[in-house]
């Protein structure tokens, strides 16, 4: 199996950007874990760009979020 492809700086923006949408709902890591399922730690590392979140996984935060996906991924605000 192939190495996965991960662009570090992509990773950086999509982490700040969920960031900076989650606080200025006021919605605390915790409280997103209680929507999407996710653990807080799986939450903090997408958050720190430690992690390569799929496709699905950011489709669902931006849902429970009340955004749509192309606000998480526009990054001409950053």
């Amino acid at each position: 199996m192939g190495k996965q492809y991960k662009n570090q700086d992509y990773l950086i923006k999509v982490g700040k950007k969920i960031a900076e949408i989650r606080e200025s709902k006021s919605i605390t890591q915790e409280k997103l874990q209680e929507l999407t399922g996710f653990d807080t730690r799986q939450i903090g590392r997408i958050e720190r760009a430690e992690t390569n979140p799929s496709i699905s996984a950011i489709k669902l935060i931006a849902d429970k979020l009340g955004v749509k996906m192309g606000e998480i991924l526009d990054f001409e605000q950053l």
